[in-house]
């Protein structure tokens, strides 16, 4: 009788540890310390305070989905052009079975609201207040300061074991960072006074200091190309408060654009502005974007995607306003894109916002990576400005050990965008200093780069060995210019630089050639890189000059003291290379190769 009562005793000891193993917090992501040029407010933030929080699930065919999104980006491949439809990308992406159910009565039963709670693709977005965000999340929140921004962020968070592998990242809880614009303005003093003629045709003297449309048309071979009404769409992407102004566009496409100009819609997505007063601070970066695109494809339409990075909520009593930087713009982005129905998603969508790729979560910028992914499968090319840090601004790894590295750029590092670099120069196109490009830390090399990867790395000399990863997914893949682009701001022109103006140039260029292949029956480009890397870049003029710097021991963004690293570079040459990847398009030669 004892024996049975021990046996029963020991058996219920061991349901209890088993159950506590079960539900046992396990680390999903943690941070070293606090990142480099932030630090930890004083004042706690208000337990009631409210973060919007997006969990991420796992995708079990994701493997076999990027394989297919190669297939359907290879010229050779039998299923080359098949884009996916939004239904059957739905298909491959969809979370694990059950997991969404075990993970929503998980939430649930910590206090979640389930009104709050809300369920697109592998993505779950709920609201929680601080108090319960430390309970659930087995951590504490804190108030973090970078210059004028402060955001409430932890250094790690743990889920229960038994549903770690259901979860593969929840934010903003550990992302510090934020995209950064890539422009820089260039205000000069003495009126513009320039003939009209110079200004809407191709001179070389001219093109060499001085950007316009008439000046890509030209060097690019696009001259001969008249655009007109057509069937596809170019997005482009707006953060942090960026908008264009339509007075500026006006004036723009007045003194410098002869060609028709398509229509031009704006979409604000979570609370993104709409419209706005001119700001030089908040519509550079539109302006750009907008007047050259509009300028270079003519009849195409053109989306703006505003994209605001705050919660929408209604303040009351019972709900604060949600805090400071809880919504992160690419996913807020990338899920409305993706919820798109095929018929009004963008062919090509432009981005010129970049930040150090160490300065975001690895498991975050794996899941933006997929969602780049999930819009590569419907036939959208993704264009990214490669960055303006060159080599690198920080220079040292964040995982405690301060190693002296390359800080490579993301997004421009993620397999499914084509990053775009800068030259300036007309004869001869020389690669820009700022470039940023380079080896990525957290994406290996896809197979379509093996072969011209292992002939560049066999090519250089050891100078560069062991602040880069050589097995790294390598970029940028093109360039275009990116030097004194004339644009007109606040009824002013002005100039600008930076690899913010090679993103929307060569989104334009490739939606024209959409155009032409649309007129032709044929589908869309789509994913580029696959192309790019086997036949493609014949249809590019090589860049040989120029070199890019960094490391120079002061961060650009921070101003802090950063890694030094003396002689810093990448140097262009013959083929691709890590500053003006395989180099600049022309047009005429890439029209008779695709349509």
């Amino acid at each position: 009788m004892v024996s049975f009562k021990l046996f029963l005793l020991l058996c219920t000891y061991l349901g209890i540890v088993l159950s506590m193993l079960h539900d046992a917090p396990e680390v999903v992501e943690s941070l070293p310390g606090i990142p480099k040029g932030w630090m930890q407010e004083m004042d706690e933030p208000a337990k009631n305070q409210v973060l919007v929080l997006q969990l991420a699930m796992d995708q079990p065919l994701l493997a076999d989905f990027h394989q297919l999104i190669h297939n359907i980006s290879t010229p050779a491949h039998p299923s080359y052009g098949n884009h996916l439809t939004k239904d059957e990308v739905d298909v491959w992406t969809q979370p694990t079975s059950g997991a969404g159910d075990q993970i929503i009565a998980w939430l649930k039963s910590k206090g979640v609201d389930g009104d709050t709670i809300k369920v697109s693709g592998h993505w779950i977005t709920f609201n929680v207040t601080v108090s319960t965000a430390d309970a659930i999340l087995g951590t504490r929140f804190y108030s973090y300061r970078q210059k004028e921004t402060t955001v409430i962020r932890t250094l790690q968070y743990s889920v229960p074991s038994n549903l770690r592998d259901m979860m593969k990242t929840i934010q903003p809880t550990t992302r510090f960072g934020s995209p950064k614009l890539q422009i820089r303005l260039d205000h000069d003093e003495q009126p513009l006074q320039i003939s009209s003629s110079t200004l809407t045709t191709y001179n070389e003297t001219f093109c060499n200091t001085t950007v316009t449309p008439a000046c890509i048309r030209g060097l690019y071979q696009m001259s001969e190309f008249t655009p007109s009404a057509n069937d596809t769409m170019l997005g482009i992407s707006g953060f942090d408060g960026q908008v264009y102004y339509v007075d500026d566009l006006n004036m723009f496409i007045s003194n410098l654009n002869p060609y028709l100009m398509g229509s031009l819609n704006i979409t604000s997505i979570n609370g993104g502005i709409a419209n706005s007063e001119f700001n030089v601070n908040t519509s550079a970066e539109g302006n750009l974007d907008v007047q050259y695109a509009a300028a270079l494809t003519g009849g195409t339409p053109i989306t703006y995607y505003s994209t605001g990075g705050q919660a929408p909520i209604d303040p009351d009593l019972d709900q604060p306003v949600a805090a400071n930087g809880t919504n992160e713009p690419y996913l807020n982005q990338l899920q409305y894109l993706i919820g798109l129905d095929d018929s009004i998603l963008p062919g090509v969508l432009s981005t010129s916002y970049g930040e150090d790729e160490e300065s975001v979560p690895y498991n975050y910028a794996v899941q933006v990576c997929n969602l780049f992914a999930q819009l590569t499968a419907r036939g959208v090319s993704i264009i990214f400005s490669s960055g303006d840090t060159g080599v690198g601004s920080a220079c040292r790894s964040n995982d405690g050990k301060n190693t002296l590295q390359f800080s490579p750029s993301f997004p421009a590092t993620c397999p499914f965008v084509t990053a775009a670099g800068g030259t300036y120069g007309v004869d001869p196109e020389i690669a820009a200093d700022f470039t940023s490009g380079g080896f990525s830390n957290y994406f290996p090399r896809p197979s379509w780069q093996d072969n011209t990867i292992y002939e560049y790395l066999n090519s250089i000399d050891d100078t560069n060995q062991g602040y880069f990863n050589t097995s790294g997914r390598a970029y940028p893949d093109v360039s275009a210019q990116s030097v004194r682009y004339l644009v007109w701001n606040d009824g002013e022109p002005d100039f600008v630089w930076g690899t913010s103006c090679a993103a929307p140039t060569f989104a334009a260029i490739i939606s024209n050639l959409n155009s032409l292949r649309i007129k032709q029956g044929m589908p869309r480009l789509g994913f580029l890189n696959p192309w790019l890397y086997t036949s493609g870049n014949q249809g590019f003029t090589d860049i040989t000059l120029g070199a890019s710097r960094g490391c120079s021991g002061v961060d650009i963004y921070t101003g802090q003291p950063a890694g030094k690293i003396d002689n810093a570079s990448w140097a262009a040459g013959p083929g691709w290379d890590p500053v003006s990847g395989w180099g600049t398009p022309n047009f005429a030669q890439l029209a008779t190769m695709v349509a």
